[in-house]
């Protein structure tokens, strides 16, 4: 009997044992599920689409295991967020990263280059564990090694591509490169190098584009398919160390201005100064002022180009100058001999109009002084100095409406600190230099400019300048002059000057003292005709 009840303690405390060791289990269970579902709510939170890691960070396989390590407070982008995995998978590869292993980025890093290339037809491959690189810095270390396409090299380096950036592998880790077909794309063999000797807003000479004109180039050159590489890739190319696509050009310059920067940074290029000597693999090109679109389009296309400047001629172009208008129909009169009636002025362009002349432009006449372009034989500059009587809406309004009828170019030279410079605004006028208060007699009973000190005209000027904002031309007053005020003038950028000297400018004529035909009062139809034919 007692045998028995000691049977069935022990079967008891057997019993009892088991559903303790069951409840154990379950609660051990439940508490690992409890923290699982824990560490999912807190795996949401470090979630961010772009990450740094926060310490040496494992990198895992698709199947959770460790392939190999990443650096500290290197940027990641991240897939879509899997709510039921504490692993965070980085974009575009099928590698991930725990999720306490990374925290949120201020802002997006992306470490991925502007693919101009095509991937080589070797890989570098490798057993043993091996490190990534970039900049010289290790970032990446893989366990198992790499068998990956070589993007491109260089004498000391293998780039290739991992997590959607491009990393450096040292060629002495390497002991060889592997044969493979990862493309049948065409290459370049030959690139064209398009070189500006100077780019500037406002240009001069036949070796200068002016920026609007370089602008226009590149877009259409990008249009037509073309793409610009960098000095780097230029390089490599060379060392037969990349595989460029074909439409490959290289933009170069003489010298890098701030101008040449700002024009980098808009248009996302590179413009560098460059070596480009004895290369059978090039096609060197220099973009001229008087470059066309066809010639451009050939040289791009590494065709052999014939350019022409244009024949600098003897021809004379007639400028005339004007200064007050009043309209004596309307009562108006004036006893200066450089007033005008409208009467007259209106004979001048009506003549002008019947003869197919060209009223040019301040800049077009710049341009064809300095060799830029061509005008026609029938070409006339039109001035008109001071600002006063009748030439702005607050004063008589008559030279605007004028040219606005017959549609005709005019240059005002306006004394920029005696009238405000939106009385003159109009599509047809272009408003130059006259000083900003120097258009009196000096004590010198000459010019006041001519009787200033060189910093004392250039102040002067520089204001007139902050009024106009435009440094094409100048126009000395009362067609006096001095070696300081004509210094003063270059000094502050201006590409023409202006004074009397009744007859016509040529290309030959002297830029700081382009002669003009003063028009007066008693000026006969035929004197008109005689001047400007």
């Amino acid at each position: 009997m007692a045998k028995k009840k000691k049977l069935k303690l022990k079967k008891k405390r057997a019993f009892t044992l088991l559903v303790v060791f069951l409840v154990g289990i379950i609660g051990l269970l439940f508490f690992i599920n409890n923290q699982s579902q824990k560490a999912l709510k807190n795996a949401k939170k470090y979630y961010h689409k772009y990450v740094l890691t926060t310490t040496k960070t494992s990198l895992y396989n698709q199947k959770k295991r460790k392939v190999g390590t990443i650096e500290k407070n290197y940027p990641l982008e991240l897939d879509t967020l899997h709510t039921k995995s504490k692993y965070f998978k980085i974009k575009n590869t099928d590698y991930y990263v725990y999720f306490m292993d990374v925290k949120k980025s201020t802002k997006k890093t992306d470490n991925r280059e502007e693919k101009h290339y095509i991937v080589f037809n070797q890989n570098i491959k490798t057993n043993k564990t091996i490190a990534l690189y970039q900049n010289n810095k290790k970032i990446i270390t893989l366990k198992n090694g790499i068998n990956l396409p070589i993007e491109y090299k260089d004498n000391k380096n293998y780039y290739i591509s991992f997590l959607n950036t491009i990393f450096q592998v040292p060629r002495k880790s390497i002991k060889k490169e592997i044969n493979t077909n990862n493309t049948k794309e065409k290459e370049a063999k030959t690139i064209s190098i398009l070189n500006y000797e100077k780019i500037e807003d406002s240009c001069l000479g036949q070796e200068c584009t002016s920026t609007p004109t370089a602008k226009e180039q590149i877009a259409l050159l990008k249009e037509k398919g073309y793409y610009m590489i960098s000095k780097k890739e230029y390089q490599l190319f060379i060392d037969n160390n990349i595989r460029l696509k074909q439409k490959a050009l290289l933009i170069t310059t003489k010298e890098e201005t701030d101008q040449i920067k700002k024009l980098e940074e808009e248009l996302k290029i590179s413009i560098k100064p460059i070596d480009t000597s004895n290369s059978q693999k090039i096609k060197y090109y220099d973009i001229k002022s008087y470059t066309t679109t066809d010639n451009l389009l050939k040289m791009a296309n590494n065709e052999d180009v014939q350019e022409t400047p244009p024949v600098i001629n003897n021809q004379g172009i007639a400028v005339l100058n004007y200064h007050f208008f009043y309209d004596s129909s309307l009562g108006e009169g004036c006893n200066e001999s450089i007033c005008l009636d409208t009467s007259k002025f209106r004979e001048h362009l009506d003549y002008l109009k019947e003869n197919n002349y060209k009223t040019v432009t301040m800049e077009e006449f710049k341009r064809w002084m300095y060799g830029d372009i061509e005008l026609p034989e029938k070409s006339v500059l039109i001035t008109v100095d001071d600002g006063a009587l009748g030439t702005g809406t607050h004063n008589g309004n008559k030279l605007i409406p004028l040219l606005e009828e017959y549609k005709m170019n005019a240059t005002l030279f306006l004394i920029a600190g005696w009238w405000d410079i939106n009385n003159y605004r109009s599509p047809y006028l272009t408003i130059q230099s006259h000083t900003f208060d120097m258009h009196q007699y000096g004590s010198c009973g000459r010019g006041q400019i001519n009787c200033a000190t060189l910093e004392e005209a250039k102040t002067d000027l520089q204001k007139s300048l902050d009024v106009i904002g435009n440094n094409d031309s100048f126009c000395f007053p009362f067609y006096y002059y001095s070696d300081t005020s004509i210094q003063a003038v270059k000094d502050l950028g201006f590409k023409l000057a202006f004074v009397g000297g009744n007859r016509k400018a040529t290309r030959n004529s002297n830029k700081y003292l382009v002669p003009r035909y003063p028009i007066l009062s008693d000026i006969t139809r035929q004197q008109f005709i005689n001047i400007v034919s």
